[in-house]
């Protein structure tokens, strides 16, 4: 289960990327990249959720929590607002992005204390 962790954390990340390169090379319109960054971010916590171990570093699980179901929030709230155009222009990145957020907070929720780092 850890290497899936680590791979939702990974297909987030690269999702990220290739979403602000995607956008800075063909400028679509409507386009805006605080949402990919918000992903980055997202990515960022929870790399730092398998590296250490939550007893060591306080309030890294309800962080890495709230990270996750925000950015699942946000992207639920994109889908219902604006319908199918996010899907039809943006779908494949949203739908990899949201689908990997959910699986993160899922491991989030239901981990050990234990990360299994590699000092441990």
């Amino acid at each position: 289960m850890r290497n899936v962790d680590y791979g939702l954390a990974w297909i987030l990340l690269i999702t990220a990327v290739m979403f602000i390169l995607v956008m800075e090379t063909t400028h679509p319109r409507g386009a805006i990249l605080d949402i990919p960054f918000f992903w980055l971010v997202i990515a960022m916590m929870n790399f730092l959720r398998l590296r250490n171990n939550y007893a060591t570093v306080k309030g890294l699980r309800t962080s890495c929590i709230g990270a996750n179901l925000i950015g699942l929030t946000m992207e639920i709230g994109r889908l219902g607002l604006s319908g199918a155009s996010v899907l039809r222009y943006w779908g494949p990145y949203t739908v990899i992005a949201a689908v990997a957020m959910l699986g993160e907070l899922l491991f989030s929720i239901f981990q050990s204390n234990d990360s299994g780092s590699p000092g441990q």
